[in-house]
């Protein structure tokens, strides 16, 4: 404030100014020295700054990294320390993709058909969540190349079935999609390298969203803005999205705020990735990371699905808030996308 003010002080003292000025310069500096006298040193950096919408007050919750409780943000050397003991003995250089189905089996052959086409080096298993509850589930089977193609039948229908920590898996790194979209086969091993090297602490995958918050306080869900300097995300949706399985795990776990997630997701019959963004961002204090790959990923873009009903995207911004409110506050992180670009010139 000071430097502006100096520097409209320098205009106002111009040749052509100075003489008709000289008793409105001496207002304004006896108006400065007022309101440095109100606001204390100490409260100098409150001075001409406003708080960004982004942390809000009102009736709903602030963001989590405003707190300094340490039971909202862990430290993420606790997460990483406490995720490798209890899952320090699954394969790291593998991963695993966890693939939903409902209903929709051009769009599953066509996927799978594209994901065993060639040799993904890592690619260690694909297991079909088969949400088909009137139909028996397929064989598992070997694909030319090596990978199992495993078939698991959930004993219920809920969304929260595709993030459960299947203790049959064997990695460390779980792709969670649909039977709709997908990596192409020669950058999926781009992605998981990706994910290794930078994303095992955060959501990493290709379709990103946004959580802003309104004037009122509340969270409002969104498709994020395209204008300069707004760059930014905070949740990486769960149809086509890199997991460390500690996050599926804890997403699981008797945790009050985990409880009342799956809870409400299968109320509402939906949320589970907005849910899973919670828990990440929560343990970590990290934001998730957008990896779109060399080429565009592939969606197949069904007729059908939750996504295409009416007040979709309501229903998504109550799932903020109500998940918000079992945290006791918002632990999403905004990311910029420009972070992309980053560590692809980086790597």
């Amino acid at each position: 404030m000071l430097a502006s003010m100096t520097s409209c002080l320098s205009w106002l003292q111009a040749p052509r100014f100075r003489r008709s000025t000289t008793i409105l310069s001496a207002l304004i500096l006896t108006i400065v020295t007022i309101v440095l006298l109100v606001n204390p040193a100490s409260d100098l950096k409150a001075i001409g700054h406003s708080k960004p919408v982004s942390e809000a007050s009102g009736t709903g919750y602030p963001r989590c990294s405003d707190r300094t409780d340490a039971n909202i943000t862990y430290p993420l050397e606790s997460w990483r320390e406490a995720a490798e003991t209890k899952f320090g003995g699954l394969i790291d250089d593998k991963f695993t993709i966890a693939m939903s189905t409902f209903h929709r089996p051009r769009e599953l052959h066509r996927t799978l058909n594209t994901l065993l086409s060639t040799k993904i080096p890592s690619l260690h298993e694909i297991v079909v969540i088969w949400n088909n509850f009137d139909e028996k589930e397929p064989d598992s089977f070997v694909s030319e190349y090596g990978v199992v193609v495993r078939y698991r039948k959930p004993t219920r229908d809920s969304l929260n079935e595709k993030l459960w920590p299947d203790p049959k898996y064997k990695t460390k790194a779980i792709l969670l999609s649909d039977d709709d979209v997908y990596y192409r086969p020669d950058d999926l091993e781009f992605v998981f390298q990706m994910w290794r090297n930078f994303g095992r602490d955060r959501m990493t995958g290709a379709l990103a969203r946004c959580a802003s918050a309104l004037p009122s306080g509340q969270w409002d869900y969104n498709f994020c803005s395209q204008k300069e300097h707004h760059d930014v995300y905070a949740l990486i949706l769960t149809n086509l999205a890199f997991t460390h399985i500690a996050f599926l795990d804890y997403y699981f776990s008797d945790d009050p705020a985990a409880t009342k997630i799956r809870n409400y997701v299968d109320e509402a019959f939906n949320c589970e990735d907005i849910g899973l963004n919670f828990v990440a961002s929560m343990l970590t204090g990290s934001g998730p990371l957008l990896v779109r790959a060399s080429g565009q990923y592939v969606n197949l873009d069904p007729s059908g699905g939750i996504s295409r009903q009416t007040g979709h995207m309501e229903a998504r911004s109550k799932c903020l808030n109500v998940f918000a409110d079992a945290f006791g506050c918002m632990p999403l992180v905004d990311e910029a996308s420009a972070q992309e670009a980053a560590y692809k010139i980086f790597t």
